[in-house]
């Protein structure tokens, strides 16, 4: 293990007040933090249950690991985000460059796991070895095309510990960033809402794209090389959105939504009223602190006016851009749901325009990757805020990012289940979730048996497109990519692009449609 900074240092001796056993805590009067562990508790449970459906998920996947790459049964669905922190809690020394992980991560798996929080991982030490030999080759893709690489932002990542650890801190030390209340007799002090001008019609979307690597930076340039009106980031910086250092909130990785956005942002776009910024699970590690305190108060996006919602609109469209993340209803913001207030925000806009078509964009998923399950959690639905912000209705065209894949979904349409009634209506889904992270085919869209690299027919049912373009001597990798929008009069255009600026898919449809 290395030495400790001091930020490391500090931080945990602040979990360590939060983990430790009951017995061994010292008295109240002695920590400078007050609460109620019977919460700790409950976050941490959810936290459990979240690894061992992660656990499952990744343990269906080793079969996929091993040439060619039949695509193997699965669980209905679940996550696979942190499916490894099973298998590294019993055996840490297995944590790739293990002599060099601070040691603050790896005594938090310690005191977590103490506590009887971190399930027994159903991955064996001889699959664990298959997982890395598929690394190696780049051949290990997970059901829904995240990667597990060992360097920066793969699966095998110690550092995605951030997350989990700098939440523990806003929970119980530090609190989220206040949400913003807006003042409707003062449009400076509102959301921002504005007219999109004429020859204003193209819009760049990219989500997850808060790397600052260089394949985030080649969707950069092929982003800006279209030059579009608006430019639009879903939310997403890594690794988890921190805000600059500040002596009185240490969080670990201090600076990332300066470094991978802010300062990471196109030259091009840096004119108010161009771009924007959106909130996501990521940021909210922190607080959505780096968020609010670094990225709205820069020239960049000041124009939003410290919101994290708006709409612009012209004749034939309304786009609004909401936040799904704030009032997420789990412990590490898996899953999307709206303000009330956003849902009053959506609702005056839509009184009397009503035969304006609409576009909402979330950086969560209304739907698993595979478009059939409804997103439920906490008894919250982010499918459901929405439809009861547009009157009980479906938006015309959603984009959300959350899941790193690049995917068009059949025109979709919502029937009656066990999570609520029908919504009227017909979504045309898009997910742009690939700007940036390392990723692969997400093979749970094709059909049982089938293998990479992936034909039309393929695919399972309701899905029209996925990005799949091979990235060069990189295995079962692909190329990361973005998606526009172009409005010509009550018509849209929309495409799918590739890191390299080239074309994968294109659509054209009309109002009706």
């Amino acid at each position: 293990m290395t030495a400790m900074t001091q930020t490391e240092a500090d931080v945990l001796e602040k979990i360590s007040v939060l983990l430790q056993k009951p017995e061994d805590r010292p008295p109240s009067d002695q920590i400078d933090v007050t609460f109620d562990p019977a919460k700790i508790i409950k976050d941490l449970e959810e936290f459990y249950e979240l690894l061992k459906e992660s656990d499952a998920m990744l343990k269906a996947s080793v079969p996929y690991l091993k040439p060619p790459h039949y695509r193997p049964e699965l669980p209905a669905h679940g996550e696979i985000e942190f499916g490894i922190l099973p298998f590294w809690a019993k055996y840490p020394k297995e944590i790739p460059d293990y002599q060099d992980i601070p040691q603050v991560f790896l005594e938090f798996l310690k005191l977590v796991d103490g506590l009887g929080l971190i399930p027994q991982p159903t991955l064996t030490p001889k699959e664990y070895e298959h997982l890395k030999t598929a690394v190696l080759s780049y051949n290990a893709i997970s059901p829904d095309g995240t990667s597990w690489g060992i360097g920066n932002f793969g699966q095998l990542d110690y550092r995605w510990l951030e997350a989990p650890i700098n939440m523990l801190l806003v929970n119980y030390y530090y609190k989220k960033y206040p949400w913003p209340m807006a003042d409707l007799n003062d449009p400076a002090k509102s959301p921002h809402v504005a007219t999109i001008p004429e020859g204003g019609n193209t819009f760049v979307v990219a989500g997850d794209w808060g790397t600052g690597g260089d394949d985030a930076k080649a969707v950069r340039h092929a982003a800006v090389h279209l030059d579009p009106y608006y430019l639009f980031h879903l939310g997403d910086v890594y690794y988890t959105g921190t805000p600059q250092q500040s002596p009185r909130q240490t969080f670990l990785g201090p600076g990332y939504e300066m470094a991978h956005l802010v300062d990471f942002w196109p030259k091009t776009h840096r004119k108010p009223g161009r771009s924007f910024t959106m909130n996501s699970n990521h940021e909210m590690y922190t607080g959505a602190r780096g968020l609010f305190e670094d990225a709205l108060s820069s020239p960049i996006f000041a124009h939003q006016n410290g919101f994290t919602y708006g709409m612009l609109e012209n004749e034939f469209w309304q786009v609004f851009y909401l936040d799904s993340a704030y009032y997420s209803p789990d412990f590490l913001k898996m899953y999307g749901a709206l303000s009330e207030d956003q849902i009053s925000f959506v609702k005056s806009k839509r009184k009397g325009n009503t035969d304006k078509k609409t576009i909402v964009m979330t950086h969560h998923t209304p739907f698993d990757v595979t478009g059939k399950f409804e997103q439920v959690k906490n008894k919250k639905s982010l499918l459901r805020d929405v439809a009861r912000a547009l009157d009980n209705n479906l938006p015309d065209y959603w984009y959300f990012g959350h899941i790193h894949d690049g995917i068009a979904y059949a025109p979709k349409k919502v029937v009656a289940s066990k999570h609520g009634p029908k919504i009227p209506g017909t979504c045309h889904m898009r997910c742009t979730g690939h700007a940036s992270m390392p990723y692969g085919a997400p093979w749970a869209l094709a059909k049982l048996g089938s293998k990479p690299p992936f034909k039309k027919s393929d695919f399972i049912k309701d899905i029209e497109f996925f990005a799949q373009t091979p990235k060069p001597d990189c295995g079962l990798h692909v190329k990361n990519g973005f998606m526009t929008f172009t409005f010509t009069g009550a018509n849209i255009e929309e495409a799918f692009y590739d890191s390299d600026g080239k074309r994968t898919w294109f659509r054209k449809s009309g109002p009706t449609t």
